[in-house]
């Protein structure tokens, strides 16, 4: 693949609960990753996406439209919730440097973050793909504050997709963001808009 810097979609998705279902019934987990890979890889291929990588139950994946990235997490939540999967997803918007195998940026940093702090069965989006879609009408986002990289001086305006049958967000900024941290620098701060409940994220 040649090198140089492409305004892409990143769209990350991995399964809720995924590692303590292994240790409970271990071939149920490993049939329901490769059941929530055939339906993904299948929805992003009908999505025009690209199926970049698979990163342990979770994948990455790589869109030309933000538009296609996001009606393509809403198929993928629909279809794996009749298999009663649920799912976490995060979508982010940028410029990024594609090489042989590898894609280097925070781009790809930024929308494995939103994916884990989304709800269960929900889509975070970054602040650049909900400026990409805004003008859907069938698209409806919530605001829920910013993320902020303590190792580099900017943050992420996050939104979660709300109706379509996904998990609601109480209050609208206030969520709960339980069980999430990250170490180092590394670790991320979600800073809610002013008069809005202040929230911890752990991992």
């Amino acid at each position: 693949m040649s090198q140089g810097r492409y305004l892409t979609a990143i769209m990350f998705t991995d399964i809720v609960g995924y590692s303590a279902l292994m240790g409970k019934n271990e071939t149920k987990a490993l049939n329901d990753m490769q059941l929530s890979r055939t339906v993904q890889k299948r929805l992003v291929e009908e999505f025009e996406g690209n199926w970049w990588k698979e990163v342990g139950d979770g994948a990455m994946s790589t869109f030309n439209q933000a538009s296609d990235a996001v009606y393509c997490a809403l198929e993928i939540q629909e279809h794996l919730r009749e298999y009663d999967l649920e799912l976490r997803i995060g979508i982010h918007l940028g410029k990024i440097q594609k090489e042989e195998s590898e894609i280097s940026n925070d781009c790809e940093i930024i929308a494995s973050r939103l994916r884990a702090i989304a709800e269960p069965g929900g889509i975070y989006l970054s602040g650049p793909v909900q400026k990409a879609v805004r003008d859907q009408s069938d698209i409806k986002t919530l605001y829920l504050g910013e993320l902020r990289r303590n190792d580099v001086d900017f943050s992420i305006k996050t939104f979660a997709l709300s109706g379509n049958g996904l998990p609601p967000v109480i209050n609208g900024a206030a969520k709960r963001l339980s069980g999430h941290t990250w170490a180092g620098a590394d670790l991320l701060r979600f800073t809610a808009p002013p008069g809005t409940v202040r929230l911890k994220i752990g991992r």
